[in-house]
């Protein structure tokens, strides 16, 4: 029996390679746009120096002392923001272009993402920490931005230390007044004590402050080098894959020529069963797709890119993503009807799964409705798998979600296309 499908497949590769073009489709082309892709990442990557400007809108608050230490503790836990109007500056970072910010703009900024976040400061906010009432600051924040978790995290720690450094003061006056012996001249002297309390809890707090970093899906240069190849890391696997869906899905249109021909007829005259033609088609099919993976791995290697420490894991993707396609490519037969329709339906599907997918670029970066609809493709989890080993030094553990989906996946679709195939 497998002799049959090993003759079957051999004979496919054969017909192949005696292709025009060939070698171009599946060399000259693929690794020129995983190079220009990958150059273009890198330099993108470099020209980016420092992180990104993160807009967010304050309102109320004055000019007290209080208040604007709880605002420089919001810039010193993530830098990355921008309080405005008064870190506008001359370059107009807050793109206010004049405006006064008041309630309804903000809310209007907020709407349109203009500003990610929104602080409405009370007006009694330094005199209810100095008398050591509870007082709130609302954020409000947009749903579908980014970055507000890491913003009310920035906020949170800022409320933290200014808080607890008026706490401090408020605990210290109050001891002072009950030790006997201890009194104050006149009430600035009182008021001096409590700021001299407040400020040594301020830098208690300060020498070792609550710190959020906000990184958006980038590394720092020399660590993408050393481990992924710079923008190699994500070109390569990315173009491989898609590459691949060009390799396989023609076999649909190939199945109804065969058909069209009586190709396939006339294999079932001869002694060998449905299942070893089908295994014959797939397994052509397979190495096809393999020897595709093999050549854009073996050129990204040449231009840097390290998979990782886990090769076990990283043939396992391979594997399972092109048994995932091959398994869709024979669904998707056993539903079309012509040669033509065959050609365009599997040429849209490609190009469509690619970027929907990840293998363009990294789904960070797209919205999250489009982060949720690629979990749909095998694409999106191959190329996770991907990622994990090239950037992140991940294993066959953390790999091993990416490879249950694939595996679940190619068991469906091939369920599906051997229910529904037929020779004739």
């Amino acid at each position: 029996m497998m002799q049959s499908i090993f003759d079957i497949a051999l004979n496919d590769l054969r017909v192949i390679f005696k292709e025009r073009g060939i070698w171009l489709n599946i060399i000259v082309i693929p690794l020129a746009i995983a190079y220009l892709v990958g150059f273009a990442n890198g330099e993108a990557a470099r020209g980016q120096p420092t992180p990104p400007t993160v807009i967010v809108d304050v309102i109320g608050g004055g000019s007290s002392t209080l208040s604007a230490a709880f605002l420089d503790a919001v810039r010193a836990a993530n830098p990355t923001i921008r309080l405005c109007p008064m870190d506008s500056g001359t370059s107009d970072v807050c793109r206010l272009d004049g405006a006064t910010l008041d309630e309804t703009l903000a809310e209007t900024r907020l709407k349109d993402q203009v500003a990610l976040a929104l602080l409405v400061l009370p007006p009694d906010f330094d005199a209810a920490l100095t008398a050591g009432d509870a007082t709130s600051i609302i954020y409000r924040s947009s749903d579908d931005a980014f970055a507000p978790t890491f913003i009310r995290e920035a906020v949170n720690a800022a409320a933290q230390t200014v808080g607890g450094a008026a706490a401090a003061a408020n605990i210290g006056a109050d001891i002072a007044d009950e030790t006997p012996g201890l009194t104050f001249r006149d009430d600035a002297d009182r008021s001096a004590f409590r700021t001299a309390v407040r400020d040594d809890a301020a830098g208690l707090w300060a020498s070792d402050p609550i710190r959020v970093d906000y990184q958006l899906t980038t590394f720092d240069e020399n660590q993408q080098v050393a481990r992924g190849g710079g923008g190699f890391g994500q070109s390569v696997p990315g173009m491989a894959t898609m590459y691949v869906m060009f390799a396989i899905f023609p076999l649909a249109s190939a199945f109804i020529l065969e058909r069209k021909q009586w190709t396939m007829q006339r294999l079932v005259t001869m002694p060998v069963s449905r299942a070893q033609i089908l295994g014959g088609k797939l397994l052509a099919r397979f190495v096809l797709g393999m020897i595709q993976y093999g050549i854009m791995f073996g050129f990204g290697a040449l231009l840097g890119v390290r998979y990782g420490d886990d090769p076990v894991a990283l043939l396992l993707l391979m594997v399972v993503f092109v048994l995932c396609i091959g398994a869709l490519t024979l669904a998707l037969t056993t539903l079309l009807k012509s040669e033509a329709q065959a050609q365009g339906i599997t040429l849209f599907l490609s190009l469509v799964l690619a970027p929907l997918g990840g293998a363009w670029w990294p789904l960070e970066i797209v919205p999250t409705f489009m982060q949720t609809a690629a979990r749909v493709t095998p694409v999106a989890w191959v190329m996770d798998g991907y990622r994990s080993l090239i950037f992140e030094g991940g294993s066959l553990m953390t790999v091993a979600p990416s490879l249950a989906v694939l595996a679940g996946m190619t068991a469906l679709f091939f369920a599906f296309g051997v229910a529904r195939f037929r020779i004739v």
